[in-house]
Protein backbone atom coordinates (compact mmCIF):
# COMPACT_ATOMS: atom_id res chain seq x y z
CA UNK A 1 0.00 0.00 0.00
CA UNK A 2 1.42 3.25 -1.22
CA UNK A 3 1.30 6.45 1.68
CA UNK A 4 -0.91 9.29 0.90
CA UNK A 5 1.76 12.18 0.43
CA UNK A 6 0.01 15.20 0.74
CA UNK A 7 1.51 18.10 -1.50
CA UNK A 8 -1.15 20.88 0.63
CA UNK A 9 1.88 23.58 1.79
CA UNK A 10 -0.44 23.85 5.05
CA UNK A 11 -0.33 20.35 5.75
CA UNK A 12 3.20 20.08 5.64
CA UNK A 13 3.59 23.45 7.98
CA UNK A 14 1.38 21.65 10.77
CA UNK A 15 3.48 18.69 10.28
CA UNK A 16 7.25 20.20 10.76
CA UNK A 17 5.87 22.36 13.68
CA UNK A 18 4.42 19.29 15.36
CA UNK A 19 8.14 17.57 15.01
CA UNK A 20 10.02 20.91 16.28
CA UNK A 21 7.43 20.69 19.20
CA UNK A 22 8.23 17.25 20.00
CA UNK A 23 11.94 17.71 19.44
CA UNK A 24 11.70 20.58 21.93
CA UNK A 25 9.85 18.16 24.99
CA UNK A 26 12.72 15.60 24.15
CA UNK A 27 16.32 17.53 24.59
CA UNK A 28 13.93 19.66 27.25
CA UNK A 29 13.10 16.37 29.17
CA UNK A 30 16.92 15.18 28.25
CA UNK A 31 18.60 18.19 30.21
CA UNK A 32 16.07 17.78 33.32
CA UNK A 33 17.37 13.92 33.23
CA UNK A 34 20.56 15.00 33.07
CA UNK A 35 20.74 17.53 35.80
CA UNK A 36 18.49 14.96 38.03
CA UNK A 37 21.39 12.57 37.26
CA UNK A 38 24.28 14.85 38.02
CA UNK A 39 22.42 16.64 41.54
CA UNK A 40 22.17 12.80 42.92
CA UNK A 41 26.00 11.58 41.49
CA UNK A 42 27.84 14.69 43.09
CA UNK A 43 28.08 14.85 46.81
CA UNK A 44 27.21 17.50 48.95
CA UNK A 45 29.67 20.25 50.59
CA UNK A 46 27.98 18.85 54.47
CA UNK A 47 29.63 14.76 52.58
CA UNK A 48 32.91 16.59 51.57
CA UNK A 49 33.17 18.29 55.26
CA UNK A 50 32.12 15.14 57.05
CA UNK A 51 34.61 12.81 54.84
CA UNK A 52 37.97 15.51 55.44
CA UNK A 53 36.63 15.59 59.25
CA UNK A 54 37.26 11.76 58.86
CA UNK A 55 40.42 11.81 57.20
CA UNK A 56 41.67 14.04 59.91
CA UNK A 57 40.92 12.28 62.36
CA UNK A 58 42.62 8.79 60.83
CA UNK A 59 45.73 11.47 59.81
CA UNK A 60 46.06 11.74 63.88
CA UNK A 61 45.77 8.11 64.22
CA UNK A 62 48.35 7.19 62.12
CA UNK A 63 50.55 10.28 63.56
CA UNK A 64 50.31 8.85 66.68
CA UNK A 65 50.73 5.72 65.77
CA UNK A 66 53.97 6.09 63.97
CA UNK A 67 55.54 8.11 66.94
CA UNK A 68 54.62 5.17 69.04
CA UNK A 69 56.59 2.64 66.36
CA UNK A 70 59.48 5.08 66.16
CA UNK A 71 59.66 4.55 69.95
CA UNK A 72 59.48 1.37 70.33
CA UNK A 73 62.32 1.33 67.04
CA UNK A 74 64.37 3.41 68.91
CA UNK A 75 63.91 1.06 72.29
CA UNK A 76 64.89 -1.87 70.28
CA UNK A 77 67.76 0.07 68.92
CA UNK A 78 68.79 1.16 72.16
CA UNK A 79 68.67 -2.91 72.97
CA UNK A 80 70.81 -3.86 70.47
CA UNK A 81 73.33 -1.43 71.36
CA UNK A 82 73.54 -2.67 74.78
CA UNK A 83 73.48 -6.18 74.00
CA UNK A 84 76.53 -5.75 71.25
CA UNK A 85 78.43 -3.29 74.13
CA UNK A 86 78.06 -6.31 76.51
CA UNK A 87 78.41 -9.03 73.75
CA UNK A 88 81.80 -6.97 73.57
CA UNK A 89 82.18 -6.24 77.07
CA UNK A 90 82.30 -9.99 77.94
CA UNK A 91 84.57 -11.21 75.24
CA UNK A 92 87.14 -8.41 76.77
CA UNK A 93 86.69 -9.49 80.20
CA UNK A 94 86.56 -13.72 78.88
CA UNK A 95 90.27 -12.89 77.03
CA UNK A 96 91.18 -11.16 80.46
CA UNK A 97 90.49 -14.37 82.24
CA UNK A 98 92.26 -16.42 80.09
CA UNK A 99 94.95 -14.50 80.25
CA UNK A 100 94.94 -14.79 83.97
CA UNK A 101 94.15 -18.12 83.87
CA UNK A 102 97.12 -18.76 81.84
CA UNK A 103 99.50 -17.13 83.90
CA UNK A 104 98.00 -18.95 87.39
CA UNK A 105 98.81 -21.87 85.32
CA UNK A 106 102.25 -21.03 84.83
CA UNK A 107 102.55 -19.81 88.19
CA UNK A 108 101.08 -23.23 89.58
CA UNK A 109 103.21 -25.09 87.49
CA UNK A 110 106.15 -23.48 88.82
CA UNK A 111 105.83 -24.09 92.21
CA UNK A 112 104.65 -27.38 91.48
CA UNK A 113 108.05 -28.14 89.68
CA UNK A 114 109.57 -26.47 92.68
CA UNK A 115 107.78 -28.26 95.83
CA UNK A 116 106.97 -31.40 93.94
CA UNK A 117 110.56 -33.05 92.89
CA UNK A 118 109.19 -36.33 92.09
CA UNK A 119 107.31 -34.30 89.21
CA UNK A 120 110.57 -32.46 87.33
CA UNK A 121 113.51 -33.76 85.48
CA UNK A 122 116.30 -33.88 87.92
CA UNK A 123 119.22 -30.92 88.05
CA UNK A 124 118.93 -26.97 86.86
CA UNK A 125 116.44 -25.82 84.56
CA UNK A 126 114.73 -23.01 82.88
CA UNK A 127 111.56 -22.00 84.42
CA UNK A 128 110.45 -19.47 81.88
CA UNK A 129 111.99 -16.25 80.04
CA UNK A 130 110.01 -12.97 78.54
CA UNK A 131 111.12 -9.75 76.96
CA UNK A 132 109.24 -6.84 77.14
CA UNK A 133 110.21 -3.13 75.54
CA UNK A 134 110.07 -0.33 77.96
CA UNK A 135 110.51 3.23 77.60
CA UNK A 136 112.27 4.02 74.55
CA UNK A 137 111.57 2.37 70.73
CA UNK A 138 114.97 0.26 71.42
CA UNK A 139 114.60 -0.43 74.54
CA UNK A 140 113.80 -3.92 76.25
CA UNK A 141 113.66 -5.45 79.83
CA UNK A 142 114.39 -8.56 80.32
CA UNK A 143 113.74 -11.78 82.77
CA UNK A 144 114.86 -14.82 83.01
CA UNK A 145 113.77 -18.25 85.76
CA UNK A 146 116.46 -20.41 86.57
CA UNK A 147 114.92 -22.84 89.39
CA UNK A 148 115.44 -26.43 90.89
CA UNK A 149 113.69 -28.95 92.88
CA UNK A 150 113.75 -29.18 96.42
CA UNK A 151 114.97 -32.68 96.17
CA UNK A 152 117.88 -30.91 95.64
CA UNK A 153 120.25 -30.10 98.72
CA UNK A 154 122.57 -27.53 97.87
CA UNK A 155 122.36 -24.48 96.35
CA UNK A 156 123.35 -24.39 92.90
CA UNK A 157 125.60 -21.49 91.49
CA UNK A 158 126.55 -20.28 87.88
CA UNK A 159 126.14 -18.27 85.03
CA UNK A 160 124.33 -17.06 82.00
CA UNK A 161 124.66 -15.45 78.90
CA UNK A 162 122.27 -14.03 76.41
CA UNK A 163 122.36 -13.01 72.89
CA UNK A 164 120.34 -11.58 69.95
CA UNK A 165 120.57 -12.30 66.41
CA UNK A 166 118.96 -9.84 63.97
CA UNK A 167 119.14 -8.27 60.33
CA UNK A 168 121.51 -4.67 60.48
CA UNK A 169 121.91 -2.90 57.14
CA UNK A 170 121.23 -5.87 55.35
CA UNK A 171 123.28 -8.14 56.69
CA UNK A 172 123.11 -10.76 59.85
CA UNK A 173 124.43 -9.52 62.62
CA UNK A 174 124.47 -11.30 66.57
CA UNK A 175 124.55 -9.07 69.55
CA UNK A 176 126.34 -10.01 72.47
CA UNK A 177 124.99 -9.69 76.11
CA UNK A 178 127.59 -6.71 76.98
CA UNK A 179 126.80 -5.48 73.72
CA UNK A 180 123.42 -4.66 74.79
CA UNK A 181 123.47 -4.08 78.69
CA UNK A 182 122.27 -0.75 79.47
CA UNK A 183 125.46 0.93 81.35
CA UNK A 184 127.42 -2.42 80.24
CA UNK A 185 127.63 -3.69 83.84
CA UNK A 186 127.70 -7.60 83.33
CA UNK A 187 125.44 -9.79 85.15
CA UNK A 188 127.17 -11.57 88.22
CA UNK A 189 125.88 -14.98 87.92
CA UNK A 190 123.42 -16.65 90.39
CA UNK A 191 123.13 -18.57 93.31
CA UNK A 192 120.01 -20.05 94.52
CA UNK A 193 118.09 -22.97 97.12
CA UNK A 194 114.65 -23.24 95.24
CA UNK A 195 114.52 -20.32 92.22
CA UNK A 196 116.12 -16.95 91.23
CA UNK A 197 115.04 -13.97 89.02
CA UNK A 198 117.12 -12.49 86.61
CA UNK A 199 116.50 -9.47 85.06
CA UNK A 200 118.33 -6.58 83.52
CA UNK A 201 117.96 -4.16 80.29
CA UNK A 202 118.64 -4.22 76.87
CA UNK A 203 119.39 -1.06 74.17
CA UNK A 204 119.84 -2.18 71.02
CA UNK A 205 121.54 0.07 68.61
CA UNK A 206 120.44 2.17 66.10
CA UNK A 207 118.93 0.46 62.66
CA UNK A 208 118.57 -3.52 64.25
CA UNK A 209 116.16 -5.77 63.93
CA UNK A 210 116.34 -8.37 66.21
CA UNK A 211 115.48 -11.97 64.86
CA UNK A 212 115.98 -14.41 67.69
CA UNK A 213 117.44 -14.83 71.24
CA UNK A 214 119.36 -17.32 73.17
CA UNK A 215 120.12 -17.84 76.66
CA UNK A 216 122.86 -20.17 77.97
CA UNK A 217 123.00 -21.27 81.67
CA UNK A 218 126.04 -22.72 82.91
CA UNK A 219 126.14 -24.12 86.50
CA UNK A 220 129.33 -24.04 88.06
CA UNK A 221 129.09 -27.89 89.61
CA UNK A 222 131.37 -30.38 88.27
CA UNK A 223 129.56 -32.46 85.89
CA UNK A 224 126.17 -30.74 85.78
CA UNK A 225 124.75 -29.78 82.18
CA UNK A 226 124.74 -26.46 80.93
CA UNK A 227 120.88 -25.51 79.45
CA UNK A 228 121.22 -23.62 75.71
CA UNK A 229 117.37 -22.42 74.80
CA UNK A 230 116.45 -20.29 72.01
CA UNK A 231 113.30 -18.53 71.23
CA UNK A 232 111.64 -16.78 67.82
CA UNK A 233 112.17 -12.92 69.07
CA UNK A 234 107.88 -12.78 67.92
CA UNK A 235 107.81 -15.60 70.51
CA UNK A 236 109.62 -13.98 73.69
CA UNK A 237 108.79 -10.33 73.80
CA UNK A 238 105.49 -9.75 75.82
Amino acid sequence: MIRHQCPHPYHQTKRQRQIEKYTLLVVIGGLVLFFTAGRCSVKSVDEYQAENNLLQVAVVELTKENKELLKQQDFVENAQKIDAQAQKDSRRALTELHGQLSEVKQKLAFYQRVVAPETIVKGLYLDSFEIRQVGKKRLYQYQLVVAQGVSQKRAVKGRYSLSVTGMLNGKEKTLLLKEMLVGKEQPKGFSFRYYELLKGELEFEEGFSPVQISVVVTPSTKGSKEIRQQWAWRDAIV
